[in-house]
């Protein structure tokens, strides 16, 4: 269905064509002319949009490793951030469990004091009691006690308990230093927290700042980003407008070719109910590509060998040249079925008579339209284009084709009966062969 239709649009445009020019002469040449002129302008603002892309996707790159370098600041600025905040959190931690510990030892220190003071209380009570009724007290217990023996147990319980008062004083007062100790290291080591908290709290601030900075730039930055990869879509709309209009020039110049091809069949079949030469159809030759011979090996054709030519040392110069700029990329068999299709159309009466007449007709060898024939005249042909065109020359042919292009081309075309030789169909009528 595809192919159907673009067959129909083909000869919509032929008909168009005929019908504004009255008829099918040069007014085809002069139009495809003009349409490889707009293939040709068509390239130049692709290749234009296609190298400003490339500048705008080089400015998105750039900005894009910027927004990179930025987002990895911010990254590392926001995990210093969450560290000090961590540390702040253990800090006051550590400051709320010194609070708790030093509530605990005040709390501590306040019974141990009471306790001193009660022990002191009932030892002042007791010395008082033994100072106050001491001689009777001692003389009562020497009467009252029944020997010797159980006079010194009493004297002794006596000294026990005020060696009992003293020991107690004496381990109240010492636990007392000890908590005094402890809760002047727990307030030291509050002190110090609470100073390394501030200096947290300052760091903190200043990483927020930090942290808002980054952020901001690189906000801003990504958005550059996004405004200079919008620009490169806009060139890639614009190469897919080019690149939709070069399809388009496509069809155009088809058409026009075409058209020129059923004036050549006309002529063709004219010259062949008079008996003369047979002729084709008049399609330009095909751009080489890289691939070897392929297809049907080419045999020497029984007839239009046309021999040998007498040939100028520019004669085959041109003829190197054009066989390069066709069949640079293909094999010798490939450069030699290029020649062979030049040296048929010279011999053959519905082309010119002279090679250099048959290479420069209008519109029927691309590398002329687009200098590339010019290019390697400029610079000399290579040796193995040479040396074909002068095989050909000297009378060598491997066909009686008289046109060629790419298979894709000739099969859309409708050719048939086609050889080929590396990436080209070669033939010598438009339609079965």
């Amino acid at each position: 269905m595809k192919k159907l239709w673009k067959k129909c649009l083909v000869l919509f445009l032929c008909f168009c064509v005929m019908w504004s020019a009255g008829g099918i002469g040069n007014v085809y040449a002069k139009s495809l002319e003009e349409i490889r002129q707009e293939q040709l302008e068509n390239k130049k603002k692709k290749d234009e949009a296609e190298s400003q892309k490339n500048d705008a996707q080089k400015v998105v790159d750039d900005l894009q490793d910027e927004a990179d370098d930025l987002g990895a600041t911010y990254n590392s600025y926001n995990k210093r951030l969450q560290s000090v905040n961590q540390e702040i959190t253990d800090t006051q931690n550590a400051i709320e469990s010194a609070n708790a510990s030093i509530s605990q030892l005040e709390k501590e220190l306040a019974e141990a004091e009471a306790a001193e003071a009660e022990q002191y209380e009932g030892m002042k009570t007791r010395i008082q009691y033994m100072y106050e009724n001491g001689s009777q007290s001692l003389l009562t217990t020497l009467l009252e006690s029944g020997s010797m023996v159980e006079f010194l147990q009493r004297a002794e319980y006596v000294s026990s308990i005020t060696s009992y008062d003293r020991k107690m004083m004496n381990s109240y007062a010492k636990l007392q230093e000890t908590i005094k100790e402890k809760s002047a290291a727990l307030s030291d080591k509050k002190t110090e927290l609470s100073a390394y908290n501030d200096t947290l709290s300052a760091k903190q601030d200043e990483l927020d700042d930090l942290v808002n900075d980054a952020g901001n730039a690189y906000s801003a930055k990504k958005g550059e980003v996004s405004a200079a990869q919008m620009s490169v879509e806009e060139y890639n709309a614009k190469i897919q407008e080019f690149r939709d209009n070069e399809t388009a020039l496509e069809g155009e110049a088809a058409a026009a070719q075409a058209a020129l091809a059923q004036q050549i069949l006309q002529q063709q079949q004219q010259q062949q109910q008079q008996g003369g030469d047979t002729g084709g159809d008049g399609s330009d030759g095909s751009d080489a590509g890289n691939a070897g011979d392929a297809g049907n090996t080419p045999q020497i054709p029984t007839e239009n060998t046309g021999g040998s030519i007498s040939y100028s040392d520019a004669d085959l110069k041109l003829m190197a040249a054009i066989i390069q700029a066709e069949a640079g990329g293909e094999s010798y068999a490939g450069q030699l079925a290029v020649g062979t299709v030049i040296m048929n159309r010279v011999k053959s009466s519905l082309f010119p008579n002279t090679l250099s007449g048959v290479i420069y007709q209008t519109n029927q060898f691309q590398p002329v339209r687009d200098g590339h024939l010019a290019l390697i005249l400029e610079r000399g042909p290579n040796e193995s284009c040479t040396n074909a065109a002068r095989q050909v020359l000297n009378g060598y042919r491997s066909g009686d084709w008289l046109f060629f292009m790419t298979k894709k081309w000739a099969d859309y075309y409708g050719i048939t009966g086609y050889t080929m030789i590396g990436n080209h169909a070669f033939f010598r009528n438009w339609g079965a062969n």
